[in-house]
């Protein structure tokens, strides 16, 4: 049996950074996915329905005691995008996103160890705006 493991040279590969964002669920993660497409011609995004907490606010009981907030429904959002154009992605996102508001989110940019290029097919329609 061969050790040497196998690796398609047909698929294209590509040096990229993921940008993953928490926002809250007000729709600002369905503005920032369209902008981004629209705009920056990013296609390698998601957003994932989570729960979520801010582990920094403080609630206390009627008797004085210190609890965990109530969880709250958040979106992750997972946007991919090349090694070369991350730091000004990062940027673009935190401003578009209005990461920096009061209760607005977080973001982070991290390492990708593989991702391939997507593109859409030509002629498949954009969605309505909502």
């Amino acid at each position: 049996m061969n050790d040497k493991r196998h690796t398609d040279q047909s698929i294209p590969r590509e040096a990229c950074k993921l940008i993953t964002c928490i926002l809250p669920d007000d729709g600002t993660e369905k503005k920032l996915i369209r902008a981004l497409r629209d705009e920056m011609q990013i296609t390698r995004a998601n957003s994932t329905s989570c729960l979520g907490m801010g582990i920094l606010a403080e609630v206390r009981t009627k008797s004085g005691e210190l609890q965990l907030p109530e969880p709250t429904l958040i979106r992750k959002v997972d946007v991919v995008v090349s090694e070369s154009d991350a730091d000004e992605l990062y940027d673009y996102i935190y401003e578009k996103a209005r990461i920096g508001r009061p209760e607005g989110g977080a973001i982070w940019l991290g390492a990708l160890t593989f991702a391939s290029p997507f593109t859409l097919p030509v002629g498949v329609p954009v969605e309505e705006k909502q």
